[in-house]
């Protein structure tokens, strides 16, 4: 599988039109308890509420947002106001705009009257604010609507946060929204709408940003909000404790959210922020920027929090992210969970969890000889430092490429002729054998005195195949006892631990519901694998092709997942594992945390251990 070049977003099955947001195929949550979710004031105070949503307006996830305001609503209707600045404000789209707004209003009306407790209150309304411009929000007659005490939610539309802020930041219309959210007002948005809840706003990634370099420290940008004067910042009552992110399995979005909030621990100091990264249709319930209370919607949201990491380091040339023992949760709808975001702990039906004390990685080792590279994929170009690392490993004047996991033997033919290349591009000088497992012959003897061998799966759910034909196996065992070099990459890495996810690769439609559907425990699907590499399960393509629910699938049977990106590896030679390569490797440690699964089928995770590797560190 060799790396592509693509855009985000990427298009995929229902794409909205005007507004670009993906319906996931994810199983609905059931109705969730409005006690569980409403919360309630200390002594005369009322409770300040943001409901911060990943994105998307899935009708589920509106009703329950209804659900949580009724039960402070002043009645005798449920009020809610719309906010479109995120939309943007080029004069020549105002009209489209507005009308698209407006039929974002007209569901959230609907969604509300499908279930408003009509005994308490006749009826919803959702009144569309014109706030799409900065002389708009100038204008204080276009907000004046959130100092009526009738007025129950606020709700940001999505489209981009920094426009958002520009148009709203140190405005009539923000300080209007201050007064409200300060009076008990619940405070929700969608996509960019969760963005602007935190103080703190990720604003987006730089030109070369994308999620598959979000663990470099260069690839995001952040508005800090240290100074309310400006607007490269969220909203001036969004959370002062955490950090919000959205899409964020959607769209891959886990090592953006490590990246700042490592960011924010070099910035404020021990722990820096706490990270909460909302998937799509999913919010927390964020009571007094103290709690989340609870969750509501289809997916769950991930917590991380470096109260018990080692001080991040920046590496190499492109400042990539190391870090140790991120103390990692994933919290979902209807489920006892919470987080008290003030003592930056778990909770578990209102109770704290201790937090058990990190422990060393398992040490990673072979039995043979070989230097073995356990390649994350995307290795068959002359310029790969994983490459070149295997040429300078090997000995001989041959090099054996076994393909397996191919749709046809055509497409095994390409790959393996594609790794004959590069490896001539690398340095190498010798001969160069490919061999195609189910059409030709290969056991022990094809590898015999090679120089090195070369192990490429395509796709992990046709894996099976290759880890059954005994010869096969035996060839990739012998390569690793008695050749001088082995690297395996993609599918094949996989297939090297006891065991492995036998998922499909995904497709270049279904990438972003396949983000979401890997943090389901229906996802998982493990088959035995050749099991060389011992204490670890294996899984590359990592963040290109948004694997990271794979790592928590995988931990949660209380092991340890390692995650290799693309065009990275790790590399084993004498009882020494370290990595190679232009990205990361992330181990997830679940030895010691809680899993489960909750009501809508998502992982859920307490006290799992995270932890990001750059290339030249060891794994230990």
């Amino acid at each position: 599988m060799t790396i592509r070049h693509r855009s985000l977003p990427r298009p995929t099955m229902g794409l909205a039109a005007t507004a670009g947001l993906i319906a996931a195929t994810v199983a609905v949550s059931p109705a969730v308890s409005a006690a569980s979710l409403v919360p309630t004031g200390h002594g005369d105070h009322r409770a300040t509420t943001l409901v911060p949503i990943g994105g998307g307006y899935e009708a589920d996830t509106e009703q329950q947002l209804v659900t949580i305001a009724e039960r402070t609503a002043s009645g005798p209707t449920l009020d809610i106001l719309v906010v479109p600045s995120s939309y943007g404000d080029a004069p020549e789209d105002r009209e489209a705009n507005l009308e698209q707004a407006q039929l974002r209003t007209d569901e959230l009306d609907t969604n509300c009257e499908a279930v408003i407790d009509h005994s308490r209150f006749t009826n919803c309304t959702a009144t569309l604010l014109v706030l799409l411009d900065r002389a708009d929000a100038e204008n204080p007659v276009n907000s004046t609507a959130f100092d009526n005490p009738a007025v129950d939610v606020g709700f940001v539309l999505g489209g981009d946060q920094v426009l958002a802020m520009q148009v709203l930041a140190n405005t009539p219309a923000e300080a209007a929204m201050a007064r409200a959210h300060a009076r008990g007002v619940v405070i929700s948005g969608t996509s960019a709408g969760n963005a602007v809840e935190s103080r703190t706003m990720i604003t987006g990634y730089t030109t070369d940003g994308q999620p598959w370099t979000g663990l470099q420290k260069d690839s995001v940008t952040i508005g800090w909000g240290d100074d309310l004067a400006s607007d490269d910042r969220g909203l001036t009552f969004g959370s002062g404790r955490a950090i919000f992110d959205q899409h964020f399995y959607q769209r891959g979005r886990f090592g953006r959210l490590l990246n700042i909030t490592a960011q924010s621990v070099d910035r404020y100091g021990h722990g820096g922020k706490i990270g909460l990264g909302s998937d799509y249709a999913t919010a927390p319930v964020v009571v007094d920027d103290r709690q989340v209370t609870s969750m509501i919607g289809e997916s769950s949201a991930t917590v991380l929090n470096f109260d018990t990491a080692t001080r991040p380091r920046w590496v190499g040339a492109d400042a990539t992210l190391s870090t140790r023992n991120v103390l990692t949760h994933l919290i979902a709808p209807g489920t006892s969970t919470g987080y008290d975001l003030v003592h930056r702990r778990i909770e578990l039906s209102g109770r704290p969890v201790s937090t058990p004390r990190p422990t060393s990685l398992p040490t990673l080792r072979t039995a043979g000889r070989a230097t073995v590279l356990l390649g994350g994929g995307g290795n068959d170009a002359a310029d790969s430092a994983v490459l070149k690392s295997f040429v300078k490993a090997a000995k001989g004047s041959r090099v054996v490429v076994l393909t397996a996991g191919y749709p046809s033997a055509t497409a095994a033919e390409q790959a393996g002729d594609l790794y004959r290349s590069a490896l001539t591009g690398a340095g190498w000088p010798g001969a160069v054998s490919v061999l195609v497992q189910g059409r030709d012959r290969i056991d022990a003897t094809a590898v015999r005195n090679a120089a090195g061998v070369i192990v490429v799966g395509d796709d992990q759910s046709l894996m099976p195949a290759a880890v059954a034909d005994r010869g096969f196996a035996d060839a990739v065992r012998s390569a690793v006892r008695t050749t001088p070099a082995v690297l395996t990459d993609g599918a094949a890495t996989a297939a090297m631990a006891e065991r492995y996810e036998a998922v499909p690769n995904p497709t270049s439609d279904n990438y972003e519901d396949e983000g979401i559907r890997y943090f389901r425990t229906d996802a998982q699907q493990f088959r035995p694998g050749l099991g060389i590499v011992q204490g670890v399960t294996l899984e590359p393509w990592l963040t290109y092709n948004y694997r990271w629910g794979l790592l928590f699938g995988s931990a949660a049977h209380r092991s340890v997942a390692l995650g290799v990106s693309e065009q990275t590896a790790i590399r084993l030679h004498d009882n020494a594992s370290a990595v190679v390569g232009a990205r990361s490797v992330v181990s997830v440690d679940g030895r010691q945390g809680r899993f489960d699964t909750a009501p809508n089928g998502a992982i859920t995770a307490v006290n799992a251990y995270l932890s990001t590797f750059a290339g030249g560190d060891r794994l230990r």
